[in-house]
């Protein structure tokens, strides 16, 4: 998953974000413990214990004499761990100090008549404070625990699965935020790619947010390009059908005329038979591009030997193109094959090659190749003619779109042919585009080639000459 995706961004952002809030918190708890010189205030009860065991101690001493509390002091220390030691009001030891460090808290407490607390860098504390006796004495209770008390946040462990808590969160979140978006992106490339009945709607159940009112403004507006788009289709294909009769009856009165005017008005029928023929032609094309829009044409599963269907397309246009001064020629041929309609295929190759032949210059040739690169069949076409203007290369393969009205008038073009072919391009999982040479204009054909590729040689008559 590349870092660019939104979903991963979200996620890691959020789980930074999380377990730096993680970290932060516990170093300000350590700072601000650690910054504290009466932790055991803080500590709330863990205070009132020592204060307790003070008390403790001292009635022990008051009332039952020093030797007993060298014995409790002796149990302290052995279930416990703890040393205490007892001063008097002026801090003089009334047992053998077991530290210097007890008989320095003692004289502090002297000095200040407060409780103290000492640290050490091991982090074992030393607390004592004045203890007034059941008799009405003053002493000193000092005791050092064994157990060191040691300002601690939260636990490596306890952070690391804090952390990954705070990743299973952001991950969850990361998901609920992005799923739509997928859903989305997936209903407009499906959308995008003919499948005009695609909506978001259902795929987001019962959202209510602003992804949801993004998928319902998308899904009203496919509705309405679905709309448009199947009125101009059905159109389309109603005027073409309709044209049929008419043609049909025209082409018989003109027969009928032919017998009639014993060839007094030969010339003119002839031009009505040629105009007759173009509309035919353009029905033709009209209903062609319908159904390869409307998904109706469907691409069987049939092998079709490529470079044999080249060498039928560019023998069959040179032999139209010689009439016209000019020629077509296959100058590289490869062997390969793939799986489709051949009868599809042979139009959009055959209207690609009529097209360039439209245009080439007189006494030149339209060279046709066919070359296999990584499991991919290009077929070139290149024309020596005028080419097209840059801006117009987008919009050739686009239905009657002329780059000059009276170019395609003299051409005899009504700009249907490269449309028909785009489609059947596309429809055979392919891609087409065209792209102006100093000389010439060349358009390329890529189709996926099927599993495996024939090793025979190319067909004798293909001159091996680059394009």
């Amino acid at each position: 998953m590349k870092f660019r995706t939104l979903f991963l961004k979200i996620f890691l952002y959020f789980w930074l974000a999380a377990a730096l809030m993680i970290g932060s918190q516990n170093i300000i708890y350590l700072l601000t413990v650690s910054s504290d010189p009466n932790p055991e205030r803080r500590r709330g009860a863990f205070g009132e214990a020592l204060n307790l065991y003070a008390e403790s101690a001292v009635q022990v001493y008051d009332s039952e004499g020093p030797g007993a509390f060298n014995e409790y002091a002796d149990r302290s220390r052995k279930v416990a761990g703890s040393e205490i030691d007892l001063f008097d009001a002026q801090g003089h030891p009334l047992t053998a100090p077991n530290s210097d460090e007890a008989a320095s808290v003692a004289s502090e407490i002297h000095a200040t008549h407060e409780h103290v607390s000492h640290m050490t860098s091991l982090g074992r504390l030393t607390w004592g404070r004045e203890v007034v006796t059941p008799s009405g004495n003053t002493l000193i209770f000092v005791t050092r625990l064994r157990q060191p008390y040691q300002p601690r946040g939260i636990p490596p462990l306890g952070i690391a699965v804090a952390i990954l808590a705070a990743g299973g969160v952001a991950y969850l979140l990361a998901f609920y935020l992005t799923s739509p978006l997928k859903k989305v992106s997936a209903t407009v490339r499906a959308f995008a790619e003919g499948n005009l009945e695609a909506r978001v709607s259902p795929s987001l159940g019962n959202r209510r947010d602003e992804l949801a009112d993004l998928g319902r403004e998308f899904d009203h507006m496919a509705e309405r390009i679905e709309g448009l788009i199947s009125s101009q289709k059905r159109l389309l294909a109603d005027i073409s059908h309709e044209l049929r009769s008419p043609l049909a009856r025209l082409n018989v009165a003109l027969e009928l005329a032919r017998r009639n005017t014993n060839g007094k008005a030969e010339a003119a029928l002839d031009r009505i038979e040629q105009e007759t023929e173009r509309v035919n032609q353009l029905v033709g094309q009209l209903l062609s591009i319908t159904r390869l829009e409307s998904g109706a044409e469907q691409v069987p599963p049939e092998k079709v030997v490529l470079h044999e269907l080249v060498v039928q397309v560019v023998d069959d246009a040179n032999f139209e193109a010689n009439a016209r001064g000019k020629q077509v020629k296959a100058v590289h041929l490869e062997p390969s094959s793939l799986m489709g309609s051949y009868e599809l295929l042979r139009s959009g190759v055959e209207n690609v090659v009529r097209n360039a032949i439209r245009y080439t210059e007189s006494n030149t040739a339209v060279e046709v190749a066919l070359r296999v690169r990584l499991g991919t069949a290009v077929l070139t076409v290149r024309d020596h003619g005028p080419g097209v203007p840059d801006a117009d290369l987008q919009h050739i393969f686009e239905p009657f779109y002329r780059v000059s009205e009276a170019r395609e008038r003299s051409s005899g073009g009504v700009g249907l042919g490269l449309s028909i072919a785009e489609r059947t391009v596309k429809l055979h999982g392919g891609s087409l585009r065209a792209e102006n040479l100093p000389d010439g204009l060349l358009v390329t054909i890529e189709l996926p080639l099927a599993g495996s590729q024939q090793t025979a040689q190319a067909p004798a008559n293909a001159e091996k000459m680059p394009v």
